[in-house]
Parts: structure tokens; sequence; C-alpha cells
């Protein structure tokens, strides 16, 4: 029999990200889960259909499988009638509100944070110290994370006590533990306190050190600052995504930092000592006779930290010569003496190539 569209049932269009498809699931489950709607067969039949369409869109080879073929089982698969497949990722999170109990009843790690932090280029250079309030959730106290309270245990709503959702069909008969009860038709009421969910949002000032010379797109990574655990799972961690602000004199490269440094005529030909810009201020670069526009004079160490390490990486100043607009006649006779003088050598190289 043809599968029903799964990307109408959660309202989602089939470019759909796996967080889409999530967050639309959450949404919608929400809204029909028989723990809110008791004795609504209307709303339990829609919560299965979008525990079937979830299962399938979230599984990346099951979506595949049902985007080319209408079958998330692949071509000549049929999943016989009255089967329904479970919520996969989503009952964990949405259903602890609701008093349910996931299929996982031992300690679970919390989830990972990311947060975006812009740097500037001094910042980056000389590390710093960032102050950043951080939302993320605490064990709630009452239950100590359980999500659970201490009176009796109650029938499963969502399996009606029976512990699994599915039937037979044809030659095979199928069947899956609730994920709401875990398999036991029975389930623990919600913790009053933190209603199911385990744990307490909260507002946190986190202090972290930026190492010098990090670089752009790095992560770092603070231990234990992400969400708490859930039934005596430690908490997760809180990552710095790192970006930077792009900087008017230099150009970074890994640890070798780029500068423009213009020189005029007569210093590219005759050779001189310019100053060019460094990250600690000027410092004095020799200019070899005949240097080119595109030449790389190089400093050693002047570039930027190299993190966990004590070295640094070089500045390399590129030569842009800067051509004089010549106005006066004399500067002009000087000019054409010089070129009698020169320019063989250039229409020579020139012929060669």
């Amino acid at each position: 029999m043809p599968h029903p569209d799964y990307y109408k049932i959660l309202g989602v269009p089939r470019s759909a990200s796996e967080e889409d498809v999530k967050k639309a699931y959450r949404k919608l489950a929400r809204k029909h889960h028989p723990d809110l709607n008791p004795g609504d067969a209307k709303a339990e039949g829609e919560f299965k259909k979008l525990s079937e369409a979830n299962d399938v869109l979230s599984d990346a080879e099951k979506r595949k499988n049902y985007d080319t073929y209408g079958d998330p089982a692949g071509p000549g698969a049929q999943i016989p009638p009255g089967f329904q497949q479970g919520a996969g990722f989503g009952f964990e999170d949405i259903f602890a509100g609701f008093g349910g109990r996931p299929m996982r009843h031992g300690p679970e790690r919390g989830e990972d944070l990311i947060h975006a932090v812009r740097l500037g280029f001094k910042e980056a250079f000389e590390g710093t110290r960032l102050s950043l309030r951080v939302n993320r959730s605490e064990p709630c106290l009452t239950c100590r994370g359980t999500g659970e309270s201490s009176r009796k245990q109650e029938t499963c709503r969502t399996c009606q006590g029976k512990g699994k959702l599915g039937g037979g069909g044809g030659f095979l008969s199928f069947g899956r533990a609730c994920p709401d009860c875990g398999g036991r038709g029975t389930k623990s009421p919600a913790c009053p306190d933190c209603d199911g969910a385990g744990r307490h949002g909260r507002q946190e000032t986190v202090t972290i050190a930026i190492p010098a010379g990090v670089e752009d797109g790095a992560r770092l990574r603070v231990a234990g600052k992400g969400e708490a655990g859930r039934r005596g799972g430690g908490p997760g961690d809180l990552f710095l995504q790192i970006s930077m602000q792009p900087d008017a004199r230099f150009e970074r490269k890994g640890p070798n930092l780029y500068v423009r440094l213009p020189i005029s005529f007569s210093e590219a030909a005759l050779g001189a000592k310019v100053d060019v810009p460094t990250p600690e201020g000027q410092q004095t670069i020799k200019v070899p006779p005949g240097t080119q526009t595109g030449a790389k004079l190089r400093l050693k160490g002047q570039g930027m930290p190299i993190p966990r390490g004590s070295q640094r990486g070089d500045l390399i100043a590129e030569v842009a010569v800067v051509t004089p607009a010549i106005q006066d006649e004399r500067s002009k006779e000087l000019l054409r003496e010089l070129a009698e003088l020169n320019d063989a050598d250039v229409r020579k190289q020139r012929s060669a190539i």
C-alpha cells in the first residue's frame, strides 16, 4: 500500500533539513500527545502518524529510499499494514515535560552548547579573557535529574499499558517497545518542580581564556559548561566558535602576516631602508637595489604567535613600486637620460620572451 506524504504530515518542504524536521515534529507532537489528550482517539491517531513521519524523515537512509522509491524500506519493500514506527530521537526531549519516560533509563550526558565569538586583531594577537553570559541548565534538586516524581507508577497512555506500539499484518507480526514508557507499560508521573524535564534553566557568567594566536574558525572547549545531564549523567561542554574581524593593515595566512609595502621608484632602483608596520610597531627593513613590484621581504618571527608554543610566524612585506607622475621638464629630461643608459636591458628581456 502507498505510504502517506510524510512531508505534508509534518508540514515541512522536501528540502527541509534534519533540524527543521526535528523542530516540526516536536511542535506537533506536543499538541497531539495522548497525555495531553486523554481519551481522544483522533489525537492518538495523529500522534502515531507524526511518529511514523518523523521516524522516516529523521533517518538519512529511510528518507533517501522514501524520496527515491516512495518507500522507506527501499525498492520492492513493503511495510505490513498496521505497523507503526516509533519516534526515534524526539521522544526523549519532548515527552519529559509530560511525565514520559524515554527508552534509555540510564545516565545520559547533557547536550553541548556552541557560542559564537568574534575577535579583533589585537585580541587574537595578544590573547584575552572573555566573560560570557550563557543560558544553560542545572539538574533539578527535587528529582535529582530523573524528571520523575516519587508517586506510584501510572499506566502509560501512549501504549495503553501494553508496553509496545504497532501490530501484526500479513505473514509477519511487528511490534516495538513503547518509547514513552520504555516497554514497561507503566511510568512515573512528572516531577512537579521541573515538569519532568529533570533540570532547570539558568544564566551563568563563564570566563574563558582565549590563547594568543587563535585562528579564525577555531573551536575552543570549556569542559562541563554545557547543558546538565539527565538521570545522573554528566554535563555537556561549552564550545566557542571563533571568527575574526578583518584588519585594515594585515592579512593573515596561518601564523604568517602579510602587509603591503609601497616604495618609491628610487628606493626600488637604488635600495633603501624603510619602515614597515608590525603588530608591535614599526620596524626597519632593508630593500635590496633593483627590487621589483611583487617582491616579498620577510621579517622572521614578527607574525602571529603559535598557540601552545613560544614561536611566532613571520611578517611578509609585499612590495609595490609606486611610479611617479612626472610634471616638470627637468625631471623628464633626467628620466630620458636614465632610460638611454638602462632600458636596453629591458628590451633584451622582452625579445627573449
